[in-house]
């Protein structure tokens, strides 16, 4: 069952994600919009005021996000106002390149078992924390510029999340090599999954299938049995859907790009 929590949580996840003191990550939320920011990145989403208020919204994250971060602002069905994306488009906002459709889904039963021959565990180590990010990087075709970039923050990223313990990563080896990997940001309302990506030599073996289970067990293990993720529309979609997710809306990714 989908309560309307889990439903609330599943459209605008940075408004429930937990932000531990101290970490690199922000986030500030003043009621109309919710900013979640980190290093070289921020997250724009919740968006709740009049269509008159635009300008001064705009004005407020550009105080608060220095230009030269990659800027996502996701526009989901209850956002107002309601024609808010087209509104940020005659500003000059571009649907995302690397998926401007996502489906935020559901999943509050158990997922099938991972495939025999699958380890998966999680990342505890420096050396699995970079393995996993080679994965990610070459599963979505992260430009070189955009890598060096998550370069200069590596071993602080992997500190951090030692530290804090969020996100938990995980990541899967067949074949002896790593083949997958997937984050996991818990909170009182469930486990939110980002990040899953499959190197391109191990799509369809099941190790996406794998680390989805890995993080429904530990969904299970914090008390909190639900999944939530958001799925770019002709990848992960289809998976999930197999597995048993739920669709509950589609979300809409727009990016602003400002001069430094």
């Amino acid at each position: 069952m989908i309560t309307p929590e889990l439903r609330e949580y599943a459209e605008t996840p940075d408004r429930f994600a937990p932000i531990p003191d101290g970490a690199s990550v922000t986030r500030e939320d003043d009621g109309r919009i919710c900013i979640v920011q980190g290093a070289i990145w921020a997250s724009i989403s919740g968006a709740n005021f009049d269509e008159a208020e635009l300008d001064d919204v705009l004005a407020h994250v550009h105080e608060r996000i220095a230009p030269d971060k990659r800027q996502t602002w996701w526009i989901a069905p209850s956002a107002r106002p309601p024609n808010l994306v087209a509104l940020l488009q005659d500003r000059g906002f571009v649907l995302a390149a690397d998926g401007p459709e996502v489906r935020a889904m559901v999943l509050t039963s158990p997922p099938p078992e991972a495939p025999a021959g699958i380890e998966v565990r999680r990342i505890e180590t420096f050396d699995d924390f970079l393995a996993g990010r080679d994965v990610q990087w070459e599963a979505f075709d992260v430009p070189q510029e955009r890598r060096e970039l998550q370069q200069q923050h590596l071993r602080s990223d992997y500190e951090e999340s030692m530290r804090h313990e969020v996100p938990v990563g995980f990541l899967a080896f067949l074949d002896g090599r790593p083949a997958a990997t997937g984050l996991a940001i818990p909170s009182p309302r469930g486990v939110f999954l980002i990040a899953g990506s499959t190197a391109s030599w191990a799509r369809g073996r099941g190790a996406y299938r794998a680390l989805v289970r890995a993080r429904w067990d530990y969904a299970v293990e914090l008390g909190t049995p639900a999944l939530v993720t958001e799925a770019l529309v002709d990848t992960s979609y289809p998976i999930l859907q197999r597995l048993g997710f739920t669709e509950v809306c589609t979300i809409w990714r727009l990016e602003e790009t400002r001069e430094a």
